[in-house]
């Protein structure tokens, strides 16, 4: 009866929507030496089928809504029979509204990967424990993902599913494999990406992902006077992160993904556009001051 209950309850949270992502995952397990490659195309087709058999929400999405987004897994070293250690490259880009224009949003690389996989192994999703590494670290970039995105549509959006990547990291917290204790590699890992979204110290970086998108570029097309404008007061809101964490793993991930499209921005913006944008990428970013100078150069 318990079993029963915590899969009804499953399903409630779920829904019977259609599936509301488009993860394009490849694993690369050239560094694996192994004359029989059985197991690594089981894992591929078992991580390609979670994210394209999951439904992650109760939203109505339609097909050409779904959230698209990169992952290529890299398989670095075999640690035992079924034990592998490697890393994640994640990328996701929004679409702007009236273009063909994807903006870069997230681009990290998790180098914390160390699961077990079997022959005959599934990937499945359970909101209440940890049914594996894999299945945890997919599960947790998956609500990121839509976390994130939902943030750049409507004011801290990704909420609902900020908590439930929050849940995700408190289940794994007995896995002994990297990346699920916040306190660890200098707070770089997926514990505390999620742990600094829910601080409200950095609710200025989730404001800055709605209005730099939805106020700024989705108007672009437009109004590109009025949406370079709602860009530049979107930066502004990260000054104040900067000034008490100059060394935030969030802020890093930002600059990280947008400062090329930050420069072509306001390649055409105003004199005093160019000098506003400049002085506050050289603010919350001066390792890359030299990069910045292009802003005004074009």
């Amino acid at each position: 009866m318990k079993h029963i209950l915590t899969f009804l309850a499953l399903l409630i949270f779920i829904g019977v929507e259609a599936q509301e992502i488009n993860c394009r995952i490849q694993i690369n397990s050239r560094q694996i030496q192994s004359s029989d490659r059985t197991l690594f195309e089981e894992m591929q087709k078992a991580a390609f089928e979670f994210f394209n058999n999951t439904v992650f929400t109760n939203q109505s999405i339609k097909t050409l809504e779904r959230i698209e987004f990169n992952m290529n897994i890299t398989l670095n070293e075999k640690l035992g029979a079924d034990e592998y250690r490697g890393e994640i490259q994640v990328a996701y880009s929004r679409p702007i509204f009236g273009s063909g224009y994807n903006s870069p949003v997230l681009n990290l690389k998790d180098d914390k990967l160390i699961f077990r996989f079997a022959l005959g192994d599934q990937i499945q999703f359970n909101i209440n424990s940890s049914q594996s590494t894999l299945a945890s670290v997919l599960s947790y970039y998956a609500y990121l993902i839509l976390a994130i995105d939902y943030d750049t549509f409507s004011l801290k959006g990704g909420q609902t599913y900020l908590k439930v990547a929050e849940k995700i990291v408190n289940n794994a917290m007995n896995d002994p494999s990297p990346g699920w204790r916040a306190f660890e590699d200098n707070g770089k890992n997926r514990a505390a990406i999620v742990e600094e979204l829910l601080n409200d110290m950095y609710g200025p970086l989730r404001e800055c992902w709605y209005q730099y998108h939805r106020l700024g570029l989705d108007l672009m097309h437009e109004k590109p006077d009025q949406g370079r404008k709602a860009v530049i007061e979107a930066l502004e809101k990260l000054r104040p992160i900067y000034q008490r964490r100059s060394d935030s793993y969030l802020l890093q991930l930002f600059v990280n993904a947008k400062s090329d499209e930050i420069i072509g921005i306001f390649s055409e913006g105003s004199p005093d556009e160019k000098r506003r944008a400049f002085n506050i990428m050289n603010t919350i970013d001066p390792a890359n001051s030299e990069k910045y100078k292009k802003i005004n150069s074009q």
